[in-house]
């Protein structure tokens, strides 16, 4: 499994984000995904075509998906090294519709790889990012919010039984 992940990823970039999101949400949730599939993301000289780095969104799912390699992977260990070195870089954020939030999603992925943070902490900092750009689907974060407000909710209700 993994060669299908890139099927709609060609020379343009399309589809690096989605792909790069498939594969660890499967490594995430302890199905196999081959480094292999990434393998479209580097030139004959065995270096990252150019394109990778120009694609922001695509660049930081590449980041947070190469965290999850195993021993061996090199494929996945360069990826982290090109991803982490082109997030840190200036230009990244040059022609992006709303640079303050993703520089501030950029910086938190560099501090707090996803793999690394408790989801209920990772969903309450997505929230906070998505709420500043406009572009994003507005049902979904509505959607997420309600999702957030109901566990907390019920947490405070635990924490008032147990100490009552």
């Amino acid at each position: 499994m993994g060669e299908g992940l890139f099927t709609n990823i060609d020379d343009k970039g399309k589809d690096l984000h989605h792909a790069a999101l498939r594969f660890r949400l499967l490594r995430q949730q302890g199905f196999p995904a081959s480094q292999d599939a990434f393998r479209k993301l580097k030139n004959s000289e065995g270096r990252f075509k150019e394109w990778v780095s120009r694609d922001r969104q695509g660049l930081l799912s590449l980041y947070e998906a190469a965290h999850l390699a195993f021993n061996g992977e090199d494929i996945l260990d360069e990826a982290l090294i090109f991803a982490t070195k082109n997030l840190k870089s200036p230009s990244i954020i040059q022609h992006n519709t709303n640079p303050n939030s993703f520089q501030k999603q950029i910086d938190f992925a560099l501090r707090f790889p996803a793999w690394k943070c408790v989801p209920r902490s990772l969903a309450r900092h997505s929230i906070d990012f998505y709420s500043e750009d406009t572009s994003q689907n507005q049902k979904l974060l509505m959607f997420a919010k309600m999702d957030f407000n109901m566990v907390q909710n019920l947490h405070q209700q635990e924490l008032y039984e147990i100490s009552g």
